[in-house]
């Protein structure tokens, strides 16, 4: 079964959708010779990596319709979580002009852009509204993700923050600056890292 294949089956994504997910891949490919969107040394492992790795929330995100994507970079998880819920609509905030491009145009080649607002700017400069749902990856510590989104979040926001091995140490910083609650779902894609998922989150 090639990584494709694998990732079809974990996530039951219709055909159509793999289409668009195979268009996705290989404009990732073809920007990151002119445009560094992703480690190089994960551009082959695209498949599990960065697509099953930010399929992966999906399931978490219960009811969340609405998304803010904090640094989208090459749109993980955002278009990714936009390629799979047809419901969902997404802000996706990312400072570097270029990335935007790869964004606005992957969006479009993959017909999410009519659900997709790609944001380039600084999370510090988009107009405060609330959405469902908070994420980032590998953008910034905790405490930091949480002080710039805090304005975006309402009651019921739910957090979906993917981290690697050191989440202990960056829940533990976070707690010294802002009250949360906080539970840690096991990695599918990588058996050192969690996804904090946190709710209630508020200035100390």
């Amino acid at each position: 079964m090639t990584e494709s294949e694998s990732f079809q089956a974990q996530f039951d994504v219709p055909r159509g959708t793999m289409a668009a997910f195979t268009t996705y891949a290989e404009m990732l490919t073809d920007w990151q010779t002119r445009l560094n969107l992703v480690g190089p040394s994960t551009l082959p492992l695209v498949w599990t990596r960065h697509f099953a790795d930010s399929a992966q929330l999906l399931p978490l995100a219960g009811n969340g319709r609405t998304w803010l994507e904090i640094g989208a970079g090459a749109g993980f998880p955002g278009l990714v979580i936009a390629l799979l819920d047809d419901t969902a609509t997404l802000v996706l905030v990312e400072s570097i002009a270029k990335k935007c491009a790869f964004l606005e145009a992957a969006a479009d080649a993959t017909a999410t852009a009519a659900r997709v607002q790609v944001a380039n700017m600084r999370i510090e400069t988009l107009p405060a509204r609330t959405f469902d749902i908070i994420t980032a990856r590998a953008v910034a510590p905790l405490w930091q993700l949480f002080d710039w989104g805090l304005r975006f979040a309402g009651p019921d926001t739910r957090w979906l923050l993917p981290k690697g091995a050191r989440h202990d140490d960056e829940i533990s910083e976070a707690r010294t600056r802002f009250g949360f609650d906080a539970e840690l779902v096991a990695s599918q894609t990588d058996p050192a890292a969690r996804i904090i998922v946190a709710k209630g989150v508020r200035r100390r």
